[in-house]
């Protein structure tokens, strides 16, 4: 797989050296509540179906998703090589882990259920991967997808990152230090700790070739235009979205009340 078709060499490389370089670290608590309580989804919801994680970096929702769920098969897809190369090292001895080097707007596979998290907003073309992604998915099957959505903080933010996104990855490093604090304001990033917090700032600010922000009508036109129903997506939070291919129930979030007053 060409690594510059689509995606750009600047941003695989800046990548592959932030999952491979630098360690990250996350408790099994943390992982559950970022793939599980914070999605929506229920902790048996992946038995026995075959799980992605798509742009997986160094691997570790791929490792908690070994140890949380009973998947049958769980597929790993990562554009850049050394991170790839790492992966297929680290999980050589789960047979249920396959790891795929290949462009996530490209890769071919079959899956039930696929993560796309913190990754499409650095992506060159967002709609040719939701596109392709939802056609690996079996029928009725789900993506659950995540976007940088576009905030008063995010403009704040977004000269800033004009401006750092020039330095070398090491100096850029070694800078989010500074800014991580900005990234635990929420309470589930304060959960996951300091180190993640600075991996969340080197994102944001790196010298990524792409960085979009979104709004929510330009997401519902991106599913509308690769086909998916309206009744088939379901907003989980702010830019947190699954949506299911093929027919079936219509996904409602709306409460209900059971059982007599008082």
């Amino acid at each position: 797989m060409n690594q510059t078709d689509p995606q750009s060499q600047e941003s695989v490389e800046s990548f592959g050296w932030e999952w491979t370089e630098r360690t990250v670290t996350d408790s099994m608590r943390t992982a559950y509540h970022r793939l599980f309580r914070d999605m929506g989804l229920w902790h048996d919801h992946h038995d026995g179906k075959v799980v992605a994680d798509v742009c997986s970096g160094n691997g570790r929702h791929v490792w908690a998703l070994s140890r949380l769920t009973k998947a049958k098969k769980i597929i790993s897809v990562e554009l850049s090589q050394p991170a790839a190369e790492y992966q297929r090292q680290r999980f050589a001895g789960d047979p249920r882990i396959e790891t795929i080097q290949g462009d996530a707007a490209q890769v071919v596979f079959a899956a039930d259920f696929i993560y796309l998290v913190g990754a499409i907003q650095h992506t060159a073309d967002p709609l040719k991967i939701l596109k392709c992604l939802v056609d690996n998915l079996n029928d009725h099957g789900e993506l659950l997808v995540a976007f940088y959505m576009v905030t008063p903080a995010t403009m704040i933010l977004e000269p800033i990152r004009q401006v750092l996104k020039h330095l070398p990855k090491e100096v850029l490093w070694s800078v989010a230090v500074l800014f991580a604090p900005i990234f635990m304001a929420r309470k589930a990033a304060r959960e996951a700790g300091f180190r993640n917090a600075r991996h969340n700032a080197y994102d944001w600010f790196g010298g990524h070739h792409y960085q979009r922000y979104f709004v929510p009508r330009e997401i519902e036109q991106m599913f509308d235009t690769i086909g998916i129903s309206p009744d088939n997506v379901l907003r989980i939070r702010k830019g947190v979205y699954k949506v299911r291919k093929g027919d079936g129930p219509v996904l409602d979030d709306q409460r209900q009340a059971f059982g007599a007053d008082g």
